[in-house]
């Protein structure tokens, strides 16, 4: 009896030191005032960040961010992985084309 106690405590323990932490999985941001031109976006497209085959430097993304939140596109990009940094960008200058109409 004791020792199915004993043994019910150390999975009882084991479970409670597995618990799942959080993790960030995405992160987005907006430009607080609004994009720094009007946007010149004219579709939204996602993809990986490259030059020629090759992983960008950190200024080159900074240029590539900087030069996207210009055109107005809404910008989620993904953490690093085996196949690099994934970005999606969102341009909301564009209107869905499966909108319904307002009605007066």
């Amino acid at each position: 009896m004791q020792r199915k106690l004993f043994l019910f405590a150390l999975f009882a323990l084991t479970l409670a030191a597995q618990e799942s932490k959080p993790q960030i999985s995405r992160i987005t941001a907006l430009p607080g005032e609004g994009p720094l031109s009007p946007p010149t976006c004219t579709a939204s497209r996602s993809g990986y960040l490259e030059n020629s085959g090759k992983k960008m430097t950190e200024a080159e993304i900074a240029a590539f961010v900087t030069s996207s939140l210009r055109e107005g596109y809404v910008l989620t990009i993904y953490p690093d992985s085996k196949s690099g940094i994934f970005v999606d960008m969102e341009c909301p200058a564009i209107q869905p084309s499966n909108a319904t109409p307002s009605h007066p």
